[in-house]
């Protein structure tokens, strides 16, 4: 168990041990462990937030004492964790209609939290950024980026949601860019170029270096529902430091289609793409970095309390 400090005495931060395999001989095991740390912590007073459709919450939610329930729904976690899709869609009803609150972070999952919500008890608050902390910077070149030149950028998990056959087409037409991704990598089987560059995981305070030398900031994923209920929070911290940003056509980013640089398909990101390139426009990256600092995370904060405050 990691212990770190608590910002608040009755805000508690654990990382809580249990065997991360989803599987129904470990059920059990998982829910002992997970109830021997719990309890102690846990009372009549508690809030419980849960982020994930673990299929473990119901039975152990039944076991611990707590006031009030909120569920955060970040991703579309089935369209994510296809293989166990079952499990995570009954686990997700079971949570929504448990929930005494439920906070969504795109439109799309807040209409999804409502539909399966009888008492519709829930709130629609957006991804942010810390506006300061990617602003207040003396930014030095990250060595691995070092030799390159004009350069392409992603920040983010590397995962199977990224459109990697454009990726690998741009690649190929644009040799003397650098096309660099910087964030876990999580699947096999990456397409290998020069100009392609897989960084790895990066500590949180390096991500400001790594993005203020791009020259364009991407948002590859491939089009459809998984993507259409993402509210990235990787646009507000491009967006923080005036960043051009391409990316396929997402729910959540048309409201922001003056800003950045939308593209219908695979052919239409290659004409995007190269008008970013060209991109010198002081009065966009003001409105960008506007746009950023309006969405801070203080902000996010304000809303969030008003929230709970119901509870």
């Amino acid at each position: 168990m990691v212990r770190q400090r608590n910002p608040h005495p009755n805000l508690h931060i654990k990382n809580l041990i249990f065997i991360p395999i989803i599987s129904r001989h470990l059920q059990k095991a998982n829910l002992w462990f997970l109830k021997k740390q719990l309890v102690p912590l846990a009372d009549q007073r508690s809030i419980v937030w849960i982020t994930t459709p673990s299929p473990l919450f119901p039975d152990l939610l039944n076991q611990i004492q707590f006031k009030s329930l909120v569920y955060e729904m970040m991703d579309d976690y089935a369209k994510i964790h296809t293989s166990i899709e079952t499990h995570i869609k009954e686990t997700e009803t079971w949570l929504i209609n448990r929930a005494d609150l439920i906070v969504a972070t795109s439109s799309r999952l807040f209409e999804k939290g409502m539909k399966l919500n009888q008492q519709k008890k829930a709130v629609l608050i957006r991804n942010g950024v810390d506006y300061d902390f990617f602003n207040k910077l003396d930014y030095q070149r990250p060595p691995d980026l070092k030799n390159m030149g004009k350069i392409v950028g992603f920040i983010g998990t590397v995962e199977h949601w990224i459109d990697f056959e454009t990726m690998y087409s741009l690649a190929e037409r644009w040799v003397d860019i650098d096309f660099v991704f910087v964030g876990p990598i999580k699947i096999r089987g990456l397409p290998k170029r020069k100009n392609l560059h897989y960084l790895g995981e990066k500590k949180y305070n390096e991500i400001p270096h790594y993005c203020h030398f791009f020259d364009v900031c991407l948002i590859p994923f491939n089009p459809g529902e998984l993507a259409d209920a993402i509210n990235p929070v990787k646009l507000y911290e491009y967006f923080a430091l005036g960043k051009p940003v391409v990316s396929f056509e997402m729910k959540e980013l048309l409201p922001f289609a003056d800003l950045l640089y939308l593209a219908k398909d695979r052919q239409d990101f290659s004409i995007k793409l190269e008008s970013a390139l060209m991109e010198n426009d002081d009065r966009m990256k003001a409105k960008r970095r506007e746009l950023a600092r309006l969405n801070d995370w203080s902000v996010k904060v304000r809303s969030l309390q008003q929230a709970l405050s119901h509870l």
